[in-house]
């Protein structure tokens, strides 16, 4: 099911439905919705993104051509208005304080989805998508996955889903990636990760964002989100499990952060029917996929091929085709 986007009831993308009425800026029909991840100078093996130069490129041109909004007003206008723009950050990854201050200095909104486990009384903060990256990192692909290859013998790969999901990756690192994120259970995969950790002794606290900045992020203007307690992704849970960890998730986000109107953004963007009737039951207010976000590193090449969609009706201009932004 993915590329659904709901508000209350799950419903087709917003970027695909055409529906909207035109925006005073311009022709522009469809939304918006860009995420990001790493924001720093350098990228690494690890670590892919954007530098703090080009986000700030990035965000002036989606100002230019869109309305940027915060998420609460996006989730009651997205269908009664077009042209709107949201900007969006998962993990809560401590890169992401340089790119609030750009967006501060824009007067822009942003929205931060957060795993809960960084900031939980669990002994282990790491969710193992990010220790993965951080071990990366730390140790390059290479050694990496020769210390975690010996535990992937015999697992079961699926090239195609991997090529899909990972699209933005090189193709070298994604079978590794695919492997502990969807194909090993995640108490195994986060065993493994853990134990190479164990020699190294990176700190989650180090990789994520503190519970007091994502608080004055809320102070400013920007909204916090969900993005489950284990960052896993949902459609290889139970349903018991998919509940536990919502639950989790939301109830020490109220606690440390207020109970305020809030998205969720799956994490991978996977998820099936019963994660998006308990994120009903739970209060999200909306939910994003990767399916209907853009990610950072396609936004500029989106953003010109809707401005010559513009020009050339006979082009398009709402779903674009564009691979969907990484997990």
């Amino acid at each position: 099911m993915a590329g659904q986007l709901s508000s209350g009831m799950a419903t087709p993308a917003s970027a695909c439905t055409g529906q909207f009425a035109p925006h005073r800026r311009g022709a522009h029909t469809a939304h918006l919705v860009v995420t990001y991840h790493y924001v720093r100078e350098h990228n690494s093996d690890g670590v892919t993104g954007v530098t703090p130069q080009e986000f700030a490129g990035q965000i002036r041109s989606i100002q230019a051509q869109y309305r940027v909004v915060t998420v609460e007003e996006f989730a009651v206008q997205h269908v009664h208005e077009g042209g709107l723009a949201v900007i969006t950050f998962d993990d809560a990854l401590r890169d992401q304080a340089v790119a609030a201050s750009i967006l501060d200095d824009h007067g822009l909104p942003g929205v931060f989805f957060a795993p809960m486990r960084p900031y939980s009384d669990e002994p282990d903060h790491w969710c193992p998508q990010h220790l993965l990256h951080a071990l990366a990192d730390e140790l390059g692909w290479a050694e990496l996955e020769r210390r975690v290859g010996p535990h992937l013998a015999g697992v079961e790969i699926d090239a195609d889903e991997a090529d899909r999901l990972y699209h933005y990756e090189v193709p070298h690192k994604r079978r590794l990636k695919y492997a502990l994120a969807f194909a090993l259970p995640a108490a195994e995969a986060a065993a493994v990760l853990r134990e190479v950790n164990a020699g190294i002794g990176l700190r989650a606290d180090d990789w994520y964002l503190t519970a007091a900045q994502l608080r004055a992020l809320e102070d400013a203007g920007h909204a916090l989100g969900g993005h489950g307690f284990d960052h896993l992704p949902y459609n290889t849970l139970s349903p018991k499990a998919q509940a536990a960890d919502m639950h989790r998730a939301v109830r020490l986000m109220n606690q440390l952060f207020g109970t305020l109107p809030r998205a969720l953004a799956y994490p991978f963007g996977r998820f099936t029917s019963v994660t998006a009737a308990l994120a009903r039951a739970c209060g999200y207010i909306h939910t994003f996929t990767t399916e209907d976000r853009v990610d950072a590193k396609f936004v500029r090449d989106e953003i010109t091929r809707r401005a010559n969609a513009t020009a050339d009706p006979r082009v398009d201009r709402a779903c674009s085709g564009r691979p969907p932004c990484r997990p």
